[in-house]
């Protein structure tokens, strides 16, 4: 498997967000804001995946082609929408993307991986 150097997943708005973040000892921590997002991971607040979990995670992510997430996506018709950032870093692969009101074409896909990795 990859080593996962960095990641953090991010969602929110305004100062309220809820994150997750993996730590050095391999566990993902999980600190939920006020605001309830419907779709927003509502398990323990630490796990941490197995080998085979984190395998299956960089294969979607390969599959739905997450490393070429374009940096920034926001809706410029907008002044409030959903805010998200990802930063993940492998060997030799790393992602920092964000956006506002708008997400990527397969985001639907990486929160189904996200919920694997996590379930």
């Amino acid at each position: 498997m990859e080593n996962i150097n960095q990641f953090i997943f991010e969602v929110g708005g305004h100062g309220d967000l809820q994150t997750l973040k993996l730590m050095e000892d391999g566990q993902i921590v999980v600190k939920l804001g006020q605001a309830k997002i419907p779709w927003f991971y509502k398990g323990d607040l630490q796990h941490k995946p197995s080998q085979e979990k984190w395998s299956e995670f960089l294969a979607k992510l390969d599959a739905i082609e997450v490393w070429d997430w374009e940096k920034s996506y926001h809706r410029t018709d907008m002044c409030d929408g959903s805010m998200w950032e990802l930063y993940l870093s492998t060997g030799d692969k790393s992602i920092k993307s964000y956006g506002s009101g708008l997400f990527p074409e397969k985001f639907d896909e990486f929160k189904a991986a996200l919920d694997q990795l996590l379930s």
